[in-house]
Formats: C-alpha cells, structure tokens, sequence
C-alpha cells in the first residue's frame, strides 16, 4: 500500500479534532445541536488552517445518522459527537455520489460549473442532503459565479454549497451575503508544537521540543504546512528527530551559525564576521534565505530579552541593514556580496575623514592667539582639499579659546550655516593640529567687530581701535568688507 502522507492521516475526523479553530467548532456544535444549520456557507482563511477538512465535517454531519437522531431528541451534542463516523452514512460517505467536491481553480469555467451543478435539482440518492464543496471560489469567472448564485439564492430542497477561498475580497459580495461566514485564524505556534509532539508519540518516534517549535515556527500558522514538514523529517529520520535534522532536512541556517554572525557584528570584529558569513554561505543556502533567517532571528533575541530591560539599538540597527539589503539583492546578480558588504559594514562602519599625518606641534598657549593660529592653519589646510573654506579667514571671528573649547562668531547666519556643513572636519582637522579634541561652537552675532581686527595681534589691534575713534568707523568696516 502506498505511503499515506501526515496531512491527509492528520486530518480531523471529528469537531473536537479542528486544531486551533475553538471558536469555529463550537459554534457548528451548539448550530448542529439546535438543528440551525445554513444552506450555504463561506469559509475563508489562509493555507492550511483547516477550511475544506470543517467542510468535510459539516457535510458528513448534516447526513450523520446519530446526530440526526440527537436532534429529533433535543439533545445537545458535544464537539466529539459530530459526526460519529460510526453509522452508514459517516462511513460511505467519502464514496458517496452525494457529496461532490469542486476544485474551482482548475474548473473555473461556466461550463465546469454548470456541468456540475445540473445534478443540484435532483434529489438526494442515499444521504439526506446533497453537499457541494467548492474550494478556491474566487478562481471562478465572472460568469460562473452568476450561475452558483442564482443556486445559493433560491437553493433547492435537501442541498447545502460549502464555498472556501484563500482571498475574500475576490469574492462578490452578492455571494459573500448570502452565505453564512466562518473566519479561520493563523493557528499559533503555542498550539501547533504540542500537537506535533502528540502526532509523533503516536508514529514512535521522538521530536525533540526545540525542533517542534522550529518546524511551528516555519508553518506560519498552518497546520497542514507544518504536517507536511514534520513528514519530511520523519522521512529522514531513525528513532528521533532533532532540531539538527529540521535544519538539514529542511536546508535551513542554525542559530549558532546566526548567533557567530550576529557576536561578530555587535562586537565590530570585522575578521570573525567575515568567518561567519562565510561559513553561512557554504551551508549552500541563498543569500536571502540567510537575511531572512538572520532578521528572525535578532527579533527572537530582542523578544527574548524584552523583560530585561536592555537597550536594543544596535540589534533594530543590524535588523533595518539586513532588510535594506533583501530589497537591494531581489533582482541582483550579486546578492551574496550585498549580503556580505552590509555586515562587514556594520562590523566596521567606514570613517568619513582621516587627516593625513602632521608634524608634532608645540602645544600653544591657552589665549586668543593660539585660538586663531589653530583657526587659520586647519582653514588653510582645509582650503587645499576645499577652496570655498578659505573664505572663513574673512569671515570668522575668534571669541574666545579656553581649555579644549574654540568660540568662533559670524555676523551672518548664512555664514554660520556654511562653516556648520565643515564643523565635523575642522574638529578632525584640528585635533591633528592641537594634539587632542578640539570642541567648535559657533555664536552669531550681527554686533561683532570686524573680523579684521581679530586678525591682527597686540599692539597692531590697539592702534586701529584707537584709530577707530577719531575716523568713522563705518568707513572702516566698509573696507573691511
């Protein structure tokens, strides 16, 4: 007999049995219980979380023998009762002619529909209702979904349309209100890792709880996903399934070799970063494939550590890099050096400005002259690279030079404004020049004496200032300018 696949063995045969939809499965009860069943219904939601195998359920519990019989009593039934797949109709009916499921994405036309529905106005042959399950409604054409809504508007007698669609908005809303509506959610990784733990007690092998989290994680939120990896591995399997054999089997990256790329990073070890990158990508994996991973991987860190109260900025800055770059390698030829290039970016970010060697100087004096000889020298230098800075020397005024700190004033803001575009390199520069940091503060005041006599030392200064006041001073300033 040929091997049966965990999804199709792993499918629910009763209510109580629909993993991670509580609030559907109770809600079908308590409807079936009080005999308040719709003649149609719309189930909606992602791959994999269970709508075609609830349409099964309903179906068969709508021609269940027992629960029939529950009704006619007003007993109410419980998730485990419906159905009971024990009575004739639960048992025949997968070979029922009764139950017709449609696959809507490759029979999309209006003569695939109508083909199939001309047996709705026939009654029933065995069972008490005819079921037709459509699954990927929102495939149909235009004109076939005109022919199932005149059927779901008036429907005949002793017939029930089960419509499921991955994508509602696709659906018309003519269908959509006159269906009755069962929304499926993502099933949780918390409930999908136990439930996997169970399924492989019962196949006699041992799934370690950190690899049945991997495997939950990777379903995003589908079962049948997660069935379907779980079947991979048991494939490849002995005795035991390890978080070791998920990562093999599946081709995915550790999180040791994640967490060797993410120390090296935060440490700024460009060298071990390297190493790590490219240990990573002689597992044979893609480059996106390891951003992926790797951005997954620092938000699980980060969701880990939340309650310890650390700062995570650096981890939100490796995350925005990493994303950044999977936008940069869909469509590259060269995605792995995108890859490759980021890290070793933010393992060792590149500096803006290196000033080239300068002979020793003798540390000035604290004073307003040492204030301007570092001023005019940096501006000079800076000028070689950038002419439009030796303008400064005009322009600038030397307040004051205490310590580490150089007090510069401007008459004008858009002066100002220039000289702050090049302040981060004139306090490079100038620490090159004074032999240690050098702090600039810019002051703009339109009361400032012309530069000019700034430039000049005693006594020279003292003699224009007194010159100053027997000529107009404006007339001074005029040619100062």
């Amino acid at each position: 007999m040929a091997y049966e696949a965990l999804y199709t063995r792993g499918r629910p045969k009763i209510l109580s049995h629909l993993i991670g939809q509580e609030h559907i499965s109770n809600a079908l009860a308590r409807a079936i219980s009080s005999g308040r069943l719709s003649h149609a219904y719309l189930l909606v939601g992602t791959r994999g979380t269970g709508k075609t195998s609830t349409a099964r359920l309903l179906s068969k519990a709508m021609n269940c023998d027992r629960v029939h019989e529950a009704q006619l009593a007003g007993r109410t039934l419980e998730r485990k009762e419906i159905p009971c797949n024990k009575c004739d109709a639960c048992r025949n009916f997968d070979s029922s002619p009764d139950n017709v499921e449609f696959d809507a994405a490759s029979n999309r036309s209006v003569e695939d529909v109508t083909r199939l529905l001309s047996t709705a106005y026939l009654a029933p042959l065995r069972a008490r209702v005819k079921t037709f399950i459509i699954d990927e409604v929102h495939m149909l054409s235009f004109e076939a979904v005109n022919s199932i809504l005149k059927l779901i508007e008036e429907p005949p007698p002793n017939v029930a349309f089960f419509l499921a669609t991955t994508e509602v908005n696709k659906v018309p809303m003519t269908i959509r209100s006159r269906c009755q509506v069962l929304n499926f959610r993502l099933i949780p990784q918390q409930t999908i890792a136990p439930y996997l733990l169970k399924l492989a007690g019962r196949l006699n092998v041992t799934l370690h709880e950190d690899a049945a989290k991997k495997i939950a994680r990777l379903a995003e939120g589908s079962m049948r996903d997660a069935l379907t990896y779980l079947d991979q591995c048991y494939a490849m399997a002995d005795t035991e399934i390890t978080l070791e054999n998920v990562n093999e089997t599946l081709g995915l990256i550790s999180d040791e070799s994640l967490d060797e790329i993410i120390s090296a990073v935060t440490a700024k070890d460009r060298a071990a970063c390297g190493r790590a990158v490219t240990k990573a990508f002689q597992s044979g994996l893609a480059a996106n494939s390891i951003a992926e991973a790797l951005i997954t991987r620092l938000r699980d860190i980060e969701f880990e550590q939340l309650d310890d109260g650390k700062n995570f900025a650096e981890l939100d800055k490796i995350i925005d890099a990493v994303r950044q770059a999977t936008l940069e390698m869909n469509g590259s030829g060269i995605p792995d050096i995108i890859l490759e290039m980021t890290l070793m970016k933010l393992a060792a970010p590149v500096q803006t400005f290196t000033a080239p060697p300068m002979p020793a100087q003798v540390l000035p004096s604290e004073n307003l002259d040492a204030g301007r000889k570092i001023f005019y020298d940096v501006i000079k230098f800076l000028g070689e690279e950038d002419s439009t800075l030796n303008f400064m020397l005009e322009k600038a005024v030397v307040m004051s030079f205490t310590g580490d700190a150089l007090t510069l004033g401007f008459k004008g803001e858009g002066v100002a404004g220039v000289f702050k575009r090049h302040q981060q390199r004139f306090e490079q520069a100038a620490e090159k020049f004074a032999g240690r940091a050098i702090k600039v503060s810019v002051v703009v005041d339109k009361n400032l004496p012309p530069p000019v006599l700034n430039q000049m030392t005693e006594p020279a200064r003292s003699n224009l200032v007194g010159a100053m006041k027997v000529f107009n001073a404006s007339d001074v300033t005029k040619i100062n300018d």
